[in-house]
């Protein structure tokens, strides 16, 4: 059984990823979290090298 916490955790990534395909901007998602957007980038974001071609992260 997954851990509340667990399940928190999982939900806010789910609402990050659905943003980011929405458009929002790094510094809208960190201001969305009470973080700053190096933040939030450096913790939502994915690295180049596992972006899709195309698709910088």
């Amino acid at each position: 059984m997954a851990r509340v916490s667990d399940l928190a955790g999982q939900l806010v990534r789910a609402a990050v990823l659905a943003d980011r395909r929405a458009g929002a901007s790094w510094a809208q998602i960190g201001a969305g979290l009470g973080i700053s957007a190096e933040a939030a980038r450096s913790r939502f974001g994915r690295s180049r090298r596992a972006a899709p071609a195309g698709r910088g992260g």
